[in-house]
Protein backbone atom coordinates (compact mmCIF):
# COMPACT_ATOMS: atom_id res chain seq x y z
CA UNK A 1 0.00 0.00 0.00
CA UNK A 2 1.68 3.86 -0.88
CA UNK A 3 1.45 6.14 1.32
CA UNK A 4 -1.12 7.96 -0.47
CA UNK A 5 -3.48 5.41 -0.25
CA UNK A 6 -2.41 5.09 3.47
CA UNK A 7 -2.98 8.44 4.23
CA UNK A 8 -6.91 8.37 2.54
CA UNK A 9 -7.65 4.81 4.54
CA UNK A 10 -6.20 6.42 7.69
CA UNK A 11 -8.84 9.88 6.77
CA UNK A 12 -11.58 7.56 6.39
CA UNK A 13 -10.85 5.47 9.72
CA UNK A 14 -10.66 9.32 11.26
CA UNK A 15 -14.00 10.21 9.82
CA UNK A 16 -15.88 7.06 10.56
CA UNK A 17 -14.63 7.52 14.21
CA UNK A 18 -15.34 11.25 14.73
CA UNK A 19 -18.90 10.17 13.10
CA UNK A 20 -19.23 7.05 16.12
CA UNK A 21 -18.09 10.01 18.89
CA UNK A 22 -20.56 12.43 17.32
CA UNK A 23 -23.66 10.15 17.54
CA UNK A 24 -23.06 9.73 20.96
CA UNK A 25 -22.25 7.13 23.38
CA UNK A 26 -23.79 2.92 22.95
CA UNK A 27 -26.22 2.23 25.41
CA UNK A 28 -23.99 -0.90 26.38
CA UNK A 29 -20.83 1.43 27.20
CA UNK A 30 -23.15 3.96 29.06
CA UNK A 31 -24.92 0.99 31.25
CA UNK A 32 -21.17 -0.23 31.89
CA UNK A 33 -20.06 3.03 32.76
CA UNK A 34 -23.10 3.31 35.14
CA UNK A 35 -22.23 -0.67 36.85
CA UNK A 36 -18.56 0.65 37.23
CA UNK A 37 -19.15 3.43 38.92
CA UNK A 38 -21.69 1.97 41.06
CA UNK A 39 -19.37 -0.45 41.96
CA UNK A 40 -16.82 2.46 42.98
CA UNK A 41 -19.44 3.90 45.08
CA UNK A 42 -21.10 0.58 46.89
CA UNK A 43 -16.75 -0.32 47.80
CA UNK A 44 -16.34 3.24 49.23
CA UNK A 45 -19.64 3.16 51.26
CA UNK A 46 -18.28 -0.05 52.68
CA UNK A 47 -14.98 1.84 53.41
CA UNK A 48 -16.86 4.31 54.61
CA UNK A 49 -18.68 2.04 56.92
CA UNK A 50 -15.58 0.28 57.91
CA UNK A 51 -13.96 3.15 59.36
CA UNK A 52 -16.91 4.58 60.96
CA UNK A 53 -17.20 1.16 63.32
CA UNK A 54 -13.43 1.66 63.82
CA UNK A 55 -13.77 5.38 64.79
CA UNK A 56 -16.59 4.55 67.12
CA UNK A 57 -14.49 1.95 68.67
CA UNK A 58 -11.65 3.48 69.41
CA UNK A 59 -13.89 6.71 70.66
CA UNK A 60 -15.53 3.91 72.80
CA UNK A 61 -12.12 2.64 73.91
CA UNK A 62 -11.57 6.47 75.12
CA UNK A 63 -14.81 6.04 76.96
CA UNK A 64 -13.62 2.60 78.83
CA UNK A 65 -9.92 4.34 79.66
CA UNK A 66 -11.14 7.61 81.12
CA UNK A 67 -14.13 5.80 83.50
CA UNK A 68 -11.07 3.65 84.21
CA UNK A 69 -8.84 6.83 85.02
CA UNK A 70 -11.93 8.79 87.25
CA UNK A 71 -12.24 5.57 88.87
CA UNK A 72 -8.52 5.23 90.17
CA UNK A 73 -8.63 8.43 90.33
CA UNK A 74 -12.02 8.07 93.52
CA UNK A 75 -9.76 5.40 95.00
CA UNK A 76 -6.39 7.76 94.99
CA UNK A 77 -9.03 10.48 96.55
CA UNK A 78 -10.79 7.81 99.14
CA UNK A 79 -7.76 6.40 100.22
CA UNK A 80 -5.88 10.04 100.95
CA UNK A 81 -9.27 10.60 103.08
CA UNK A 82 -8.75 7.32 104.97
CA UNK A 83 -4.78 8.50 105.62
CA UNK A 84 -5.81 11.76 106.98
CA UNK A 85 -8.63 10.48 109.29
CA UNK A 86 -5.79 8.08 111.05
CA UNK A 87 -4.19 11.06 111.33
CA UNK A 88 -6.21 13.66 112.54
CA UNK A 89 -6.97 10.40 115.75
CA UNK A 90 -3.41 10.60 116.23
CA UNK A 91 -3.23 13.97 116.18
CA UNK A 92 -5.92 14.81 118.33
CA UNK A 93 -4.18 11.81 121.00
CA UNK A 94 -1.53 14.52 121.40
CA UNK A 95 0.94 13.49 118.50
CA UNK A 96 2.64 10.54 117.33
CA UNK A 97 4.89 10.46 120.30
CA UNK A 98 2.10 10.19 122.84
CA UNK A 99 -0.51 8.03 120.52
CA UNK A 100 2.67 5.37 120.34
CA UNK A 101 3.45 5.36 123.90
CA UNK A 102 -0.41 5.43 125.21
CA UNK A 103 -1.16 2.13 123.12
CA UNK A 104 2.01 0.62 124.85
CA UNK A 105 1.05 1.34 128.47
CA UNK A 106 -2.71 0.28 127.42
CA UNK A 107 -1.72 -2.86 125.97
CA UNK A 108 0.08 -5.79 126.85
CA UNK A 109 3.38 -5.85 124.32
CA UNK A 110 1.62 -8.65 121.93
CA UNK A 111 -1.35 -6.75 121.38
CA UNK A 112 0.69 -4.02 121.39
CA UNK A 113 3.57 -5.30 118.53
CA UNK A 114 -0.15 -6.77 116.62
CA UNK A 115 -1.05 -3.20 116.28
CA UNK A 116 2.02 -2.36 115.07
CA UNK A 117 2.01 -4.36 112.86
CA UNK A 118 -1.31 -3.76 111.64
CA UNK A 119 -0.46 -0.24 111.16
CA UNK A 120 2.75 -1.13 109.02
CA UNK A 121 1.15 -3.73 106.53
CA UNK A 122 -1.95 -0.98 106.19
CA UNK A 123 0.37 1.79 105.87
CA UNK A 124 1.98 -0.43 102.92
CA UNK A 125 -0.81 -1.28 101.44
CA UNK A 126 -1.84 2.22 101.27
CA UNK A 127 1.43 3.04 99.94
CA UNK A 128 1.56 0.24 97.50
CA UNK A 129 -2.37 1.02 95.95
CA UNK A 130 -1.87 4.61 95.73
CA UNK A 131 1.33 4.26 93.98
CA UNK A 132 0.22 1.80 91.56
CA UNK A 133 -2.73 3.92 90.70
CA UNK A 134 -0.65 6.84 90.45
CA UNK A 135 1.16 4.29 87.41
CA UNK A 136 -2.35 3.87 85.91
CA UNK A 137 -2.94 7.19 86.27
CA UNK A 138 0.28 8.02 84.05
CA UNK A 139 -0.31 5.19 82.08
CA UNK A 140 -3.81 6.50 80.60
CA UNK A 141 -2.78 9.64 80.15
CA UNK A 142 -0.51 8.61 77.45
CA UNK A 143 -2.71 6.22 76.42
CA UNK A 144 -5.87 9.20 76.21
CA UNK A 145 -3.26 11.08 74.40
CA UNK A 146 -2.37 8.20 71.78
CA UNK A 147 -6.41 7.79 71.60
CA UNK A 148 -6.88 11.40 70.98
CA UNK A 149 -4.34 11.04 67.65
CA UNK A 150 -5.93 8.04 66.62
CA UNK A 151 -9.78 9.54 66.63
CA UNK A 152 -8.24 12.65 64.87
CA UNK A 153 -6.37 10.58 62.21
CA UNK A 154 -9.95 8.81 61.76
CA UNK A 155 -12.13 11.36 61.68
CA UNK A 156 -9.78 12.94 59.01
CA UNK A 157 -9.95 9.50 57.06
CA UNK A 158 -13.70 9.61 57.23
CA UNK A 159 -14.44 12.76 56.30
CA UNK A 160 -12.09 12.26 53.10
CA UNK A 161 -14.05 9.23 52.27
CA UNK A 162 -17.88 11.05 53.06
CA UNK A 163 -16.15 13.65 49.80
CA UNK A 164 -14.95 10.48 47.98
CA UNK A 165 -18.42 9.22 48.52
CA UNK A 166 -20.13 12.64 47.61
CA UNK A 167 -17.65 12.92 44.38
CA UNK A 168 -18.55 9.35 43.18
CA UNK A 169 -22.05 9.70 43.94
CA UNK A 170 -22.25 13.17 41.58
CA UNK A 171 -20.39 10.93 38.33
CA UNK A 172 -22.82 8.25 39.33
CA UNK A 173 -25.61 10.60 38.31
CA UNK A 174 -23.42 11.99 35.51
CA UNK A 175 -22.73 8.39 34.24
CA UNK A 176 -26.79 7.71 34.33
CA UNK A 177 -27.52 10.65 32.68
CA UNK A 178 -25.28 9.53 29.36
CA UNK A 179 -26.73 6.46 30.36
CA UNK A 180 -30.29 7.66 29.79
CA UNK A 181 -29.55 9.81 26.67
CA UNK A 182 -27.62 6.45 25.33
CA UNK A 183 -30.74 4.65 26.13
CA UNK A 184 -33.51 7.47 24.16
CA UNK A 185 -30.61 7.27 21.12
CA UNK A 186 -31.12 3.26 20.98
CA UNK A 187 -34.79 3.89 19.71
CA UNK A 188 -34.60 5.34 15.91
CA UNK A 189 -37.08 7.86 17.40
CA UNK A 190 -38.46 9.08 20.59
CA UNK A 191 -40.90 11.75 21.69
CA UNK A 192 -42.99 13.01 24.64
CA UNK A 193 -45.98 11.27 25.28
CA UNK A 194 -48.11 14.41 24.48
CA UNK A 195 -47.14 16.35 21.22
CA UNK A 196 -47.60 20.05 21.43
CA UNK A 197 -47.45 22.15 25.15
CA UNK A 198 -47.02 20.09 28.72
CA UNK A 199 -45.39 19.81 31.77
CA UNK A 200 -44.23 17.00 33.84
CA UNK A 201 -42.30 16.43 37.66
CA UNK A 202 -40.64 13.44 38.58
CA UNK A 203 -43.18 12.30 41.11
CA UNK A 204 -41.92 8.85 40.75
CA UNK A 205 -42.78 7.41 44.53
CA UNK A 206 -44.96 9.92 45.74
CA UNK A 207 -48.04 8.46 47.65
CA UNK A 208 -51.96 7.65 46.47
CA UNK A 209 -54.63 6.42 47.49
CA UNK A 210 -55.03 3.42 49.26
CA UNK A 211 -51.48 3.02 50.07
CA UNK A 212 -49.82 3.29 46.79
CA UNK A 213 -47.11 4.54 45.39
CA UNK A 214 -46.89 6.36 42.23
CA UNK A 215 -45.03 4.31 39.39
CA UNK A 216 -44.88 6.55 36.55
CA UNK A 217 -44.81 10.40 35.48
CA UNK A 218 -47.73 12.31 34.84
CA UNK A 219 -47.73 14.47 31.55
CA UNK A 220 -50.32 17.42 32.18
CA UNK A 221 -51.61 18.93 28.82
CA UNK A 222 -54.99 20.49 27.62
CA UNK A 223 -58.04 18.29 27.16
CA UNK A 224 -58.10 16.58 23.80
CA UNK A 225 -54.21 17.07 23.20
CA UNK A 226 -52.89 14.62 20.93
CA UNK A 227 -51.28 11.43 22.67
CA UNK A 228 -48.39 9.98 20.63
CA UNK A 229 -46.02 6.52 20.65
CA UNK A 230 -43.17 7.70 22.20
CA UNK A 231 -40.61 5.02 20.08
CA UNK A 232 -41.50 3.17 16.94
CA UNK A 233 -43.47 0.03 17.90
CA UNK A 234 -46.05 -2.04 18.25
CA UNK A 235 -49.79 -1.45 20.39
CA UNK A 236 -49.58 -4.49 21.96
CA UNK A 237 -52.93 -3.55 24.40
CA UNK A 238 -55.92 -1.32 24.47
CA UNK A 239 -58.18 -1.56 27.61
CA UNK A 240 -61.08 0.37 29.34
CA UNK A 241 -61.94 0.13 32.50
CA UNK A 242 -60.98 0.91 36.55
CA UNK A 243 -58.34 3.12 37.95
CA UNK A 244 -56.64 4.04 34.90
CA UNK A 245 -59.76 4.12 32.35
CA UNK A 246 -58.98 4.59 29.00
CA UNK A 247 -55.88 2.60 28.45
CA UNK A 248 -52.87 1.97 25.48
CA UNK A 249 -49.60 -0.37 25.40
CA UNK A 250 -46.67 0.08 23.52
CA UNK A 251 -43.73 -2.78 22.68
CA UNK A 252 -41.34 -0.45 21.26
CA UNK A 253 -38.42 -2.37 18.97
CA UNK A 254 -35.88 -2.71 21.60
CA UNK A 255 -38.60 -4.87 24.29
CA UNK A 256 -39.32 -1.82 26.23
CA UNK A 257 -43.22 -1.75 27.09
CA UNK A 258 -45.09 1.67 27.81
CA UNK A 259 -47.96 2.36 29.20
CA UNK A 260 -50.46 5.36 28.82
CA UNK A 261 -53.75 6.03 31.03
CA UNK A 262 -56.64 7.99 31.39
CA UNK A 263 -56.85 8.90 27.61
CA UNK A 264 -60.34 10.35 27.01
CA UNK A 265 -60.19 8.69 23.29
CA UNK A 266 -57.98 6.74 20.84
CA UNK A 267 -57.57 7.97 17.64
CA UNK A 268 -58.79 6.47 14.54
CA UNK A 269 -57.51 3.62 13.16
CA UNK A 270 -55.84 2.67 15.97
CA UNK A 271 -56.22 -1.17 17.34
CA UNK A 272 -54.24 -3.96 19.35
CA UNK A 273 -51.63 -4.97 16.81
CA UNK A 274 -51.58 -1.21 15.11
CA UNK A 275 -47.70 -0.33 14.29
CA UNK A 276 -47.04 2.75 15.55
CA UNK A 277 -44.22 5.62 14.73
CA UNK A 278 -42.62 7.94 17.26
CA UNK A 279 -44.56 10.71 17.33
CA UNK A 280 -47.70 9.24 15.66
CA UNK A 281 -51.16 9.59 17.49
CA UNK A 282 -52.43 7.18 18.72
CA UNK A 283 -55.27 8.76 20.88
CA UNK A 284 -56.41 12.27 22.83
CA UNK A 285 -55.67 13.65 26.44
CA UNK A 286 -57.95 12.71 29.32
CA UNK A 287 -58.79 12.23 32.89
CA UNK A 288 -61.06 9.02 32.94
CA UNK A 289 -60.31 6.37 35.55
CA UNK A 290 -59.78 7.71 39.19
CA UNK A 291 -58.70 10.95 37.26
CA UNK A 292 -62.03 12.04 36.33
CA UNK A 293 -63.05 15.12 37.81
CA UNK A 294 -59.17 16.50 37.92
CA UNK A 295 -57.21 17.94 35.55
CA UNK A 296 -56.69 16.00 32.34
CA UNK A 297 -52.66 14.40 32.10
CA UNK A 298 -51.38 10.89 30.52
CA UNK A 299 -49.76 8.32 33.46
CA UNK A 300 -46.95 7.46 31.96
CA UNK A 301 -45.03 4.29 32.42
CA UNK A 302 -41.62 2.42 31.63
CA UNK A 303 -41.10 -1.32 31.77
CA UNK A 304 -37.55 -1.74 30.68
CA UNK A 305 -37.95 -5.17 28.94
CA UNK A 306 -41.55 -5.39 29.71
CA UNK A 307 -40.92 -6.12 33.20
CA UNK A 308 -41.25 -4.03 36.73
CA UNK A 309 -41.65 -0.28 36.25
CA UNK A 310 -38.90 2.05 36.11
CA UNK A 311 -38.79 5.92 37.14
CA UNK A 312 -39.74 7.44 33.35
CA UNK A 313 -38.94 11.06 34.23
CA UNK A 314 -34.95 11.11 33.60
CA UNK A 315 -35.84 9.59 30.29
CA UNK A 316 -38.96 11.99 29.43
CA UNK A 317 -36.41 15.07 30.68
CA UNK A 318 -33.55 14.00 28.94
CA UNK A 319 -36.02 13.82 25.03
CA UNK A 320 -37.07 17.73 26.16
Amino acid sequence: MNSTRALSVARAISVAMLCALAAGPMPEAGAADVSSVQSELDEAAADYSRLETQLGETVDRKARVEAELAEAQDIIAERGNQIQVRAGHIYKSGGVSTFFSNMLLSEDPATFFRRMYFIEVLGRSDRKLVDSLRVMQSRSDELLEDLDQTIARQRELVERQREKRRELAAKLEGARGAARVSKIRSFPAFSIPIDGSNAFADTWGAPRSGGRRHQGTDVMASCGAPVVAVADGVITRLHSGGNGGIMAYLRAGNGDVFFYAHLRSYAPGISTGSRVSAGQKIGENGNTGNARGGPCHVHFEWHPGGGRPRNPYPLLAAAR
